[in-house]
């Protein structure tokens, strides 16, 4: 006689369910699998969601089935790591007794046995903790370059094509408006709320923002282009709804509010860009007798590091000058450089142009195909079934060479304007930083270099933010890099 089971299939996300992505797949093998090892199922378990967290919707519908069923010893999954990466999901299993067997990697019920899929589940726990750490990194570089990895704040959309953030046409102006309201002075923000209300600014329920909520949108610096991440301030690449200082004076309200004055944080040039090149702690600053300086804020204990020096800002500025004198061209070398890539983008067409010609001609041909075949369908020749696959098949090549067409034939003028663009930006970074005041400043700073490390006294190391390092000039005049080819810019 067959002994009880349950299977359990699962993908990760919705996504993949709704696509069918290896879940067919999986049930046939788990129902080859129990026939072969004499199991009845006698229910299925079809998830999509994680395995990586406890308090799944579909594992504890099968927990809540096994409690009920107790002649029910078994789970049958495709691999361990289908079923659970982490470790509370199997003790609750081992608690009520249940075997998990696997179609790949089935272990024995011995000390062995038992020992083994212990080992297989410390992989699953340590591949999904080892996932976590890799995108909470990619999402640190993502922010470093301006990239927001979350999901989009009211007044903007997250555009799926351009992986961007983008300002929403519905409710952007009405995100302005209340700033703009806001800084006024004339009203609280319960008074706002109801307003923004009546402009029809609410939440997804339709219910009026709460008074907190709307402190949290006047609060969040995204709107004027920067990204508050991990407790520090980066510049986003998204484009800003309000100016810095519309910002500045929306946050020396809201403060004034909070303690009952209306003072306001000094801002210094260079304070939140630099870090310490020994310790990585951040570099603060401070007024002294008239002047400002910059030292390590030993975050890690002063024990941790010997930079103790305090620095002149007039010393550091001047090197930060330098440095964003190095991409600074002139007219005649950003005309030099439009001229390659006209040249460049012209070489290209005529790379690409025979393979347009012959996509084009094998296109004619399987629309010629497609004629055929129909005419034959309607002649009763060909079966419905034969004439259905036979035309999905052509549909799909033909969809194929269409994108390819499209791709290749694409409006190459774009490049040469982005390399207008960045020369220009990267030619007038040092002047427009001589010339700001201090909010500014970081603002220049910030959008051309990061990770600039400090260390004895000057600026020992820093990196240009994509693409301006690849315009980086020697003493000489000649670039550092040769950055020709257009996707050197990403453009």
């Amino acid at each position: 006689m067959s002994a009880s089971c349950v299977i359990y299939a699962r993908v990760s996300t919705k996504e993949q369910q709704d696509e069918g992505y290896s879940l067919d797949t999986q049930q046939k093998a788990l129902y080859a699998f129990c026939e072969a090892q004499g199991l009845a199922p006698v229910a299925e378990f079809v998830a999509a969601e994680s395995a990586s967290k406890p308090g799944r919707e579909v594992f504890a519908r099968m927990l809540a089935f096994l409690r009920a069923h107790r002649e029910v010893r078994s789970v049958v999954v495709m691999r361990l790591d289908r079923l659970s990466r982490n470790w509370s999901d199997k003790a609750a299993l081992e608690e009520l007794g249940v075997r998990v067997r696997c179609v790949e990697g089935d272990a024995s019920d011995t000390p062995e046995g038992l020992f083994f899929a212990d080992m297989l589940q410390s992989q699953a726990v340590y591949y999904s903790r080892d996932l976590s750490r890799k995108v909470g990194k990619g999402m640190g570089e993502k922010v470093a370059q301006g990239g927001w990895p979350h999901r989009a704040p009211m007044g903007y959309i997250n555009d799926k094509n351009t992986r961007s953030v983008v300002p929403d046409p519905l409710t952007a102006p009405l995100v302005v408006w209340a700033f703009e309201r806001y800084s006024s002075g004339a009203v609280a923000l319960s008074t706002l709320a109801d307003e923004l209300a009546a402009k029809g600014l609410v939440r997804k329920d339709g219910k009026k923002l709460g008074t907190s909520t709307l402190n949290h949108i006047l609060a969040n610096p995204f709107y004027c282009g920067r990204l508050p991440y991990k407790g520090e301030v980066y510049p986003g690449a998204h484009s800003p709804l309000i100016t810095v200082r519309l910002f500045d004076e929306v946050q020396a309200r809201l403060t004034g509010n909070r303690n009952g004055t209306k003072g306001h944080a000094k801002v210094f040039s260079l304070r939140g860009a630099m870090r310490c090149q020994e310790c990585g702690c951040l570099i603060t600053a401070g007024e002294a007798k008239g002047h400002t300086y910059y030292r390590c804020t030993h975050g890690k204990g002063k024990g941790s590091c010997s930079q103790s020096a305090y620095i002149r800002e007039e010393v550091l500025l001047a090197q930060v000058e330098e440095i964003l004198g190095s991409i600074e061209i002139g007219p005649d070398v950003l005309e030099a450089l439009v001229a390659d890539c006209e040249a460049l983008l012209e070489e290209k067409r005529a790379e690409i142009a025979p393979d347009i010609s012959a996509a084009q001609s094998e296109l004619a041909g399987l629309k010629a195909k497609e004629r055929k075949l129909l005419d034959a369908y309607l002649d009763g020749t060909v079966p419905s079934e034969i004439y259905t696959e036979r035309a999905q098949e052509l549909q799909a090549i033909q969809q194929g060479l269409l994108l390819r067409i499209a791709e290749a034939g694409r409006d190459e003028l774009d490049p040469i304007a982005q390399v207008r663009d960045v020369a220009s930006r990267a030619s007038s970074a040092r002047i427009t930083f001589q010339g700001a005041d201090e909010t500014d400043r970081l603002e220049v700073l910030n959008s051309v270099l990061c990770y600039l490390g400090v260390q004895d006294g000057h600026i020992a190391s820093y990196q240009y933010k994509s693409p301006f390092g690849l315009l980086e000039m020697e003493p000489s005049g000649a670039f550092k890099n040769s950055w020709w080819a257009i996707e050197d810019l990403n453009l």
